[in-house]
């Protein structure tokens, strides 16, 4: 059985200063037996955030300004490197938490191979919205009660796992620039033998826009970019997401139901089929009977990068 002494709240930011004053203030109203610390690693070289630690000593802030733009997975690395904590906790500037959060994740935190997955909500401005919902019911709410918790549910926007284990694993792979790094180093914590659970009472709010182009656009990066990595160091999560299906046709090479899924794949994933989809999107009253639709366009986007990525 672990006792966890002291968290380490991650916060990378860049350019966000008023997101990042409500997640503070979120912090600063915790009513917990656990100590904890929260650092702030400021990405962006022209806005320095130091008077940060004195508006919220009370919760023993500390900011590292770092000279330039260096990325999420560099960022969140230097703050552990700061921190003293024996739990880390990652957090995105973008949310608060309710009261409850720094304990429902030491709580969760019975063996030193924990990795806690917290529940991200969507913030109560945004509800209503599809998309919205759609990036809510996403991850561990998805999976069937009873259900062993993947490592694709593990996200640095809301997720904590010990120091150690952080360490054990080789932390952030300060190579990534593109998205994808969290699920990276939660294959490598699968690897360790990592044990993922849910924490429900470890509650953030992401109150980020649900902006379907941005997602689109992140989507297409991590296609092209971080997919064609993951083919080789995670092959078997890129076969659940229908990565292998993108590759060339190799008919008489591959058994006949590959080479009819991908050619199935390639009928349906096509412009035309987006554009509909785009349209169908834009009827939000639809509510939560646009989830398909969105898992469809997802498909789109990340399938056709990986298959540009192909011909370079």
């Amino acid at each position: 059985m672990m006792s966890p002494r002291k968290a380490s709240v991650i916060v990378p930011t860049y350019r966000r200063p008023d997101l990042l004053r409500e997640l503070l203030t979120s912090l600063s109203s915790q009513q917990t037996e656990y100590d904890f610390e929260v650092i702030v690693v400021n990405d962006d070289p022209e806005d320095n955030l130091s008077a940060l630690e004195l508006e919220f000593s009370d919760i023993s802030v500390k900011v590292i300004n770092l000279s330039e733009d260096h990325g999420r997975s560099i960022a969140r690395n230097t703050g552990v490197r700061a921190s003293s904590g024996d739990i880390i906790i990652f957090l995105d500037d973008d949310m608060t938490v309710v009261d409850g959060f720094i304990t429902g994740h030491m709580d969760a935190h019975v063996h030193p191979r924990t990795a806690v997955v917290g529940n991200l909500v969507s913030a109560p401005e945004y509800a209503r919205d599809p998309l919205a919902r759609y990036i809510e019911r996403q991850g561990a709410k998805k999976r069937e009660p009873g259900a062993k918790l993947p490592p694709r549910c593990f996200r640095t926007g809301n997720g904590s796992l010990s120091r150690q284990l952080f360490q054990d694993v080789g932390m952030f792979d300060e190579s990534f620039r593109t998205y994808g790094e969290d699920l990276d180093l939660a294959m490598r914590l699968n690897y360790k033998g990592a044990e993922f659970v849910f924490a429900e009472d470890a509650i953030s709010y992401n109150h980020q826009d649900p902006d379907f182009d941005d997602m689109m656009e992140k989507l297409r990066e991590w296609g092209r970019y971080t997919l064609p990595i993951f083919k080789k160091t995670h092959p078997e999560f890129t076969r659940d997401i229908w990565v292998d299906l993108g590759d060339p046709i190799e008919i008489g090479r591959e058994s006949l139901s590959i080479s009819l899924k991908k050619i199935g794949l390639r009928l349906v994933l096509t412009r035309p089929f987006y554009a509909v989809a785009r349209l169908v999107y834009r009827c939000k009253w639809l509510g939560d009977a646009l989830f398909p639709v969105i898992d469809f366009m997802r498909l789109f986007i990340y399938l056709g990068a990986y298959r540009e990525s192909l011909k370079d």
